[in-house]
């Protein structure tokens, strides 16, 4: 009697396919590139305000001081240039969300960024009273003045806690973060440099000021690169922002 063995064979499973490359971000120079572009696009945003205000204003050119027109012009040069950043992500394939590194925030990264944020302030503060130093409250009261005046405390608000932290943020320690530390100029040097430009960038303050400003863009810029998250350093500068309104409004409301 004979006996029949039957074989069957399997089918052989289908390879998986290797894993795409993950995208690289923008290298220094061009992500230099795009930061230019993106804040020449703020200051064309501002210079069309003024055109526009001057048009519409009988030929007059626009007073700094008038609170509508300097607050409008700051939101818009603020704004604009968000379009050329998100336009750069894109264009790397990288999803926004990841580019910009807007991930949630761990509850430790934010007890410490309050811990630090508010002994520099106070440092700060401590010094520019023992030297009689102004960091630029006065530059402040008279904003704050002038918007009271205009009825446009909402836009002032609107623009110094949750605009101008916003768009700093994404362009310094998001955009340019992430194309430079992955560089040559390694993690400690953006910090540095990034900072350095964001000081650069408020002129409208003393040699103090700036000089402060800078020290915290410093801190900004080491709990970005240990957080990983961009996001926590807009809620740290929004955070400031309120702060240092609330006193102004303290000072100027009930105190003088």
């Amino acid at each position: 009697m004979s006996t029949m063995t039957g074989s069957f064979d399997l089918p052989h499973a289908c390879p998986l396919p290797a894993p795409l490359p993950e995208p690289r971000p923008w290298g220094f120079w061009a992500t230099l590139g795009w930061g230019v572009f993106a804040a020449a696009t703020g200051f064309f945003a501002a210079m069309m305000c003024a055109v526009i205000w001057i048009l519409s204003d009988g030929l007059r050119l626009p007073d700094p001081a008038d609170a509508a027109y300097s607050l409008t012009a700051m939101i818009a040069a603020s704004l604009a240039p968000l379009a050329v950043l998100v336009i750069a992500a894109k264009m790397r394939k990288w999803p926004l969300r990841a580019y910009f590194a807007l991930g949630p925030i761990r509850r430790r990264d934010l007890a410490l960024g309050i811990a630090c944020l508010t002994a520099l302030i106070v440092v700060s503060e401590v010094l520019a009273s023992l030297t009689g130093v102004d960091e630029g409250s006065r530059f402040m009261d008279q904003i704050y003045r002038s918007a009271r005046l205009a009825g446009m405390l909402p836009l002032l608000w609107l623009g110094v806690v949750v605009v101008a932290p916003v768009s700093e943020e994404l362009l310094f320690r998001g955009f340019l973060h992430r194309g430079w530390a992955p560089s040559r100029l390694g993690a400690v040097g953006t910090v540095v440099l990034t900072s350095g430009l964001w000081a650069a960038l408020h002129q409208q303050y003393d040699w103090a000021g700036i000089l402060a400003i800078f020290l915290m863009g410093l801190l900004f810029g080491w709990l970005r690169q240990r957080s990983g998250s961009t996001m926590l350093i807009i809620v740290l500068h929004g955070l400031n922002n309120l702060a240092a309104t609330l006193l102004l409004m303290v000072k100027l409301e009930w105190l003088s």
